[in-house]
């Protein structure tokens, strides 16, 4: 039971981070909710993906736990890296 546990988690993780990590969940977030809500669910579900493969990480560690956990990280701050571009150019 151990393992599947910590697939399930990692595939949630995953999700989380195709969902985020393309356009498409900036999009949906940032536009359909307004900029401080969207911005701010787009980076609680990237962390909730990188919370998620750290459980998982601390049942049976994997490169695919950390790779997931990085990722996550990663994802959190595009948000902020768009809004500066776009502060730079404006």
């Amino acid at each position: 039971m151990k393992g599947r546990s910590t697939t399930i988690l990692l595939f949630i993780s995953f999700f989380f981070l195709l969902f985020n990590g393309s356009a498409i969940g900036f999009i949906l977030l940032h536009f359909k909710l307004g900029v401080g809500f969207g911005i701010a669910l787009f980076c609680s579900t990237s962390l909730f993906g990188a919370l998620l493969a750290m459980i998982a990480s601390e049942k049976n560690s994997s490169f695919y736990s950390r790779l997931l956990f990085y990722c996550n990280l990663i994802i959190t701050l595009l948000p902020f890296y768009y809004f500066g571009i776009a502060l730079l150019f404006s």
